[in-house]
């Protein structure tokens, strides 16, 4: 038996109790209390059945009410005006009754829907936010799949056009579902015809192209707009899940990269610091010779190039890892131009002229590092001029500028911000020879002594660097 029909054979049996009890006790009970009894079946039917049952316990008590009670008994005469009146309010009691409770009924369903929905959210999201994300995300589609039908995630940059599951229909609401962030397919109002729906994993205002297509019901019935609503939200939470697996998938990406570039750093340093011993050994042997045979001095003067590169990976591998500590100092710059010169050879076909005035206030400096800053400049400008090479020192109200000119090619505007960029290539130059890293070695030992390095024009018409030295500051360390 169903529920609907239960309800209505329960109505009758109420109203059929009222009624023998009522038959049996009028003298002591009376009229009135007789009719209020004939509300109880009426309240019952409706509140367990609704309006249907509950109407037919109102009608059904009204005409018992007339047929056992009033007089004539056991007719549907009523011989006085109050007890007709007395049937109609009975059975206008009784319809309101009966919508009221049925008014009650609905939103008491209408909550307890709300809530299960609300459960609903709540285990979707805990079985989302579970770790790996991966299986968490197959958690959740399986709990969806299990309640609504089978579901896809689907990229909207890559719609499945050859899959035959899906129609012509589907895939144009799939686009439209990507293009406009709106739910589409079966059950909403655009393309209503299709067996998928469509429903975008990202709020409005940020379309990321992704969609879940949920199948037709088996049962052919159309979701409802409450059902659509509650799908859009749980997707939502399919969606969030997703960036979070794109999250960690970029996080995972970034830690392997560091870790290899920590590697490189690492293996680079290594290098530099194990062929620094035998290049020394090397460098000494040739300087013996070099004295006696000029043969020599070419591989001592290559041999002082490959130093300065293993020095130069050094101090890369220094600042890329963040431990460069300069030791700031008071120093004579004079002491600092000349020891540079004097360790670098300079190329036979080239001159390096020196204006360095001789009272040149004392800087703030590490002299390690203003050493190797000083020498990559030198050595660019020598693998770079045509005839010669200029060392200028100026010292200005606040600061001190120390210039190297070479009369090369020089380095265009467009380039002057690269220049300075680890392994940067100038097209269209000859400045592609070295290893690539001496300006951005001086950059970095610069930026960490507080010293600005920029580049122009020559007067001779090719590049001037200029180093920026702050005076007046107090050395730290």
């Amino acid at each position: 038996m169903t529920r609907n029909a239960a309800s209505y054979l329960e109505a009758m049996l109420g109203v059929a109790a009222v009624s023998w009890l009522t038959s049996a006790e009028l003298p002591v009970l009376g009229l009135a209390s007789s009719a209020l009894l004939y509300l109880l079946p009426v309240l019952i039917a409706a509140a367990r059945g609704g309006v249907g049952p509950g109407l037919f316990a109102a009608l059904a008590g009204a005409g018992a009410y007339n047929f056992f009670l009033l007089e004539p008994r056991h007719t549907f005469r009523v011989h006085e005006l109050d007890n007709l009146v007395s049937v109609f309010v009975l059975v206008a009691v009784a319809l309101v009754t009966s919508r009221l409770a049925s008014r009650l009924m609905t939103r008491e369903a209408e909550a307890l829907e709300r809530a299960r929905l609300s459960d609903e959210s709540a285990e979707l999201a805990a079985l989302l936010a579970g770790h790996p994300v991966g299986s968490a995300l197959d958690s959740g589609v399986a709990l969806i799949e299990a309640r609504y039908g089978k579901l896809r995630l689907l990229d909207g940059a890559v719609l499945p056009e050859g899959d035959a599951a899906f129609s012509s229909l589907d895939l144009a609401a799939a686009a439209w579902a990507v293009h406009n962030g709106d739910i589409t397919g079966h059950g909403s109002e655009v393309m209503p015809a299709a067996d998928w729906t469509f429903l975008p994993l990202a709020p409005k205002n940020r379309r990321d192209g992704h969609v879940a297509a949920l199948a037709r019901p088996v049962d052919g019935v159309t979701r409802s707009a409450v059902q659509l609503d509650h799908l859009r939200q749980l997707a939502l939470l399919v969606g969030q899940c997703l960036d979070r697996n794109a999250l960690e998938a970029e996080r995972r990406e970034r830690e392997l990269l560091e870790q290899r570039d920590h590697l490189r750093r690492t293996l680079l340093a290594s290098l530099a610091h194990d062929f620094r011993t035998p290049l020394t050994v090397i460098s000494g042997r040739l300087a013996e010779l070099a004295q006696h045979s000029p043969d020599a001095r070419d591989a001592l003067a290559a041999a002082g190039r490959l130093d300065r590169m293993m020095t130069d990976l050094i101090g890369a591998a220094r600042i890329e890892a963040g431990s460069l500590a300069p030791a700031l100092e008071s120093i004579d710059l004079v002491d600092v131009v000349s020891a540079a010169c004097d360790g670098l050879a300079v190329p036979p076909h080239l001159a390096l002229l020196r204006e360095i005035p001789p009272d040149l206030p004392f800087v703030s400096g590490d002299p390690v590092l203003l050493h190797h800053v000083l020498a990559n400049l030198l050595d660019n400008a020598f693998r770079h001029a045509a005839r010669s090479v200029t060392l200028r020192a100026e010292a200005q109200t606040d600061r001190l500028l120390l210039q190297v000119s070479d009369d090369g090619p020089g380095v265009p505007v467009t380039e002057r911000a690269r220049v300075f960029e680890r392994f940067a290539r100038i097209e269209g130059n000859d400045r592609t020879s070295g290893s690539g890293l001496g300006l951005a070695i001086v950059k970095g030992f610069a930026d960490a002594m507080g010293m600005t390095v920029s580049v122009d024009t020559a007067p001779a018409g090719g590049a001037r660097f200029t180093l920026a030295i702050p005076l007046g500051a107090e050395p730290r360390g």
